[in-house]
């Protein structure tokens, strides 16, 4: 039921995953997993979701960016071709390079004149290697809602530095990669907009129309919307 009435807002989503040697080849498989998960409870295309994902260890990789697919099944396939990178945990350089390159309008982000969140989710199982404040403090001040995703070895000093405000909302952390799936169900609660119309309790007599997560009545073409504010009466009518 759920899902009918549940809506995924837009948004210009970038993964940005830890794929450094402290990462087990069997741990990562679970980080792709999860990924194709997160992406089954998006709702993708080009008027909708976009997604990117940025893989790094001492170096930093763009595996595909936001204008790359619109379609959940070549996503998919593209995240299952991912291999490791191995090697340091250059957690500062991948938010650097997932600002400069994968949110940029040359690599598919909206105008910000489209009031599109840009949303990052960070998944790492270790301490950076390099300065994560700053870089993740210019990243937010430019727009980016940064999520921080914590497994096993994480630090959690440098989750809360990177994370959006308020932090406890955008830190997440499980105790093995065994589990991170689950957090694709608390994502999709996260980035849901509900379409409260749908849910059938306005009680309009007309037209509901959604409105920034509730929702107000309207009234057809030719008609006024009473004081009630639910009931409509014909512009038409003579008053007498």
């Amino acid at each position: 039921m759920a899902d009918d009435v549940c809506r995924n807002r837009p948004l210009d989503l970038v993964f940005i995953i830890d794929s450094s040697r402290s990462v087990r080849p069997e741990e990562f498989e679970k980080v792709k997993i999860f990924l194709a998960k997160m992406i089954d409870t998006l709702d993708v295309g080009e008027g909708a979701t976009h997604v990117a994902v940025v893989n790094y260890a001492s170096t930093v990789k763009v595996e595909y960016n936001l204008q790359t697919h619109f379609d959940k099944g070549s996503m998919k396939q593209a995240v299952s071709r991912i291999s490791p990178l191995a090697a340091g945990t250059m957690t500062g350089l991948a938010i650097q390079t997932a600002m400069d390159e994968a949110f940029s309008e040359e690599s598919g982000a909206r105008p910000s004149s489209l009031n599109i969140p840009k949303v990052a989710i960070i998944v790492t199982d270790g301490r950076p290697q390099d300065h994560v404040q700053d870089v993740a403090s210019r990243a937010r001040a430019s727009g980016i809602e940064i999520y921080a995703v914590g497994v096993a070895r994480a630090d959690m000093q440098s989750l809360r530095l990177m994370a959006s405000e308020p932090v406890d909302d955008h830190v997440s952390y499980v105790e093995t990669y065994s589990v991170i799936e689950k957090l694709a169900s608390k994502f999709r609660d996260t980035f849901c907009a509900v379409d409260a119309c749908a849910l059938g309790a306005h009680n309009c007599e007309q037209i509901c129309v959604n409105s920034d997560g509730s929702w107000r009545c309207d009234c057809y073409e030719g008609y006024t919307l009473n004081p009630d504010k639910r009931t409509c009466s014909s512009k038409n009518v003579a008053i007498l």
